[in-house]
Parts: structure tokens; C-alpha cells; sequence
């Protein structure tokens, strides 16, 4: 068994992709609640019928942002304020 750590967004989206498998919902109806287009909520039923909930896990958690500045910078930075700022 293996644990996922799923924000609160995509533990809804599983009870939703949950209920249209089940067909207690529409994929429209799905839409809607997840505030998606049909072709997204389509998309997301794809990826969740092939990989099940840990399809739905974000793929970029636990890398670094494309905007991050490298660490040499930020050390310099750090290093510019603590020469001419003491507290």
C-alpha cells in the first residue's frame, strides 16, 4: 500500500472522478464542480482511470520553481544585508 500526500484540491477531484466512474455523475456535471473545462475534466478521467489517484498528484511537487534564483545568489544577498544591516 502506498501513501500519498494529496492537497485538499486534489483529494476532491478524486471524489469526483470517484463518483463519475461510478456514474452517480455526468463528466459535464464533473466540470462544473471542479470548475473545468469538459475537455480538462475528460483529460483528468483518462489519467484517473489509467493511474488511479496518484495520477492526479501534481508533477512538479518537490522540484525547484523555474523562477528560483540559484543558491550562489542567494548567499550573496544574504551576505549584502547582514554586512550593512545588524539586526
Amino acid at each position: 500500500m502506498t501513501v500519498l500526500s494529496m492537497s485538499r484540491a486534489e483529494i476532491d477531484r478524486v471524489h469526483v472522478l470517484r463518483d463519475v466512474v461510478a456514474e452517480r455523475i455526468t463528466v459535464r456535471e464533473a466540470a462544473q464542480l471542479l470548475r473545468v473545462t469538459s475537455r480538462q475534466a475528460f483529460r483528468l478521467l483518462k489519467a484517473y482511470r489509467i493511474g488511479g489517484p496518484a495520477a492526479l498528484l501534481s508533477k512538479k511537487r518537490g522540484k525547484p520553481s523555474n523562477r528560483a534564483y540559484p543558491a550562489i545568489v542567494r548567499s550573496e544577498a544574504l551576505a549584502l544585508i547582514k554586512t550593512h544591516y545588524v539586526d
